[in-house]
């Protein structure tokens, strides 16, 4: 059954200061941190079958392109965000890595956690590698972007997980690149904020094949409730 968004029968009341914004959550089954156009509400109730989600932004501008794609969308500051155990999960698709800082990656993803009663949706580009891309004179093309502060690992995460008391978990890479010639893969005398390679805009690199596979992103699934196996094989499923 494909999902649709489900307009509000009210608008969310949004003062002018984004901390007091006061959210409707009995409408909603999940909310999106960080929703910028709408892409990954539109995703993940396709995904995990929600009839109606909400994106949370601070960026007013990036709020009224989800509402313009259709979704509800709310001007708010996580840290005063206010709501218990009022969702049914929390997704933060391609947004930590935006934050500033470990820490404050660790305050948002607890702050998730408490607003969720089912789980915890994580799309995260893949810091893995970096170092050994960066021996091999080479870097994913995100990985010098401006805009990408905070380039969490896997051990990171899991570190983080186990000081805020979320034990099960599930961590899935994803889009494997096995040699050096694929495209999101550039030289490391690229300029910052590139994407995929051209060879006229970024000069030679080297071609080989990469002893194991260098992963674009990564799927974290958390678990805040206990499931049966089934219900939690069908929520991480892959997409």
């Amino acid at each position: 059954m494909q999902a649709t968004s489900v307009p509000s029968a009210a608008p969310v009341e949004e003062p002018a200061n984004p901390e007091r914004v006061q959210i409707p959550w009995w409408k909603y089954e999940f909310a999106d941190f960080g929703c910028s156009t709408g892409g990954s509400l539109n995703h993940c109730m396709k995904r995990f079958g929600a009839r109606s989600g909400i994106g949370i932004d601070i960026d007013p501008a990036k709020v009224e392109k989800t509402r313009a794609a259709g979704f509800d969308a709310a001007l708010a500051d996580l840290h005063t965000l206010e709501g218990e155990k009022s969702v049914r999960f929390v997704s933060m698709m391609q947004f930590l890595e935006h934050l500033p800082s470990l820490d404050e990656v660790e305050r948002v993803v607890a702050k998730a956690a408490s607003l969720a009663t089912d789980f915890l949706y994580i799309h995260h580009p893949s810091f893995e590698e970096e170092h050994y891309l960066e021996g091999q004179g080479l870097r994913l093309y995100y990985h010098h972007w401006s805009g990408h502060t905070t380039h969490v690992t896997r051990d990171e995460f899991f570190a983080m997980f186990e000081r805020l008391g979320l034990l099960q978990y599930f961590v899935r890479p994803i889009q494997p690149i096995a040699r050096s010639d694929h495209d999101s893969i550039l030289p490391s005398s690229a300029a910052i904020n590139q994407h995929q390679y051209e060879l006229e805009k970024h000069g030679e690199k080297p071609s080989f094949a990469f002893p194991r596979p260098i992963h674009q992103h990564m799927e974290i699934f958390i678990a805040l409730r206990s499931f049966s196996e089934q219900e939690w094989r069908e929520i991480v499923l892959p997409g």
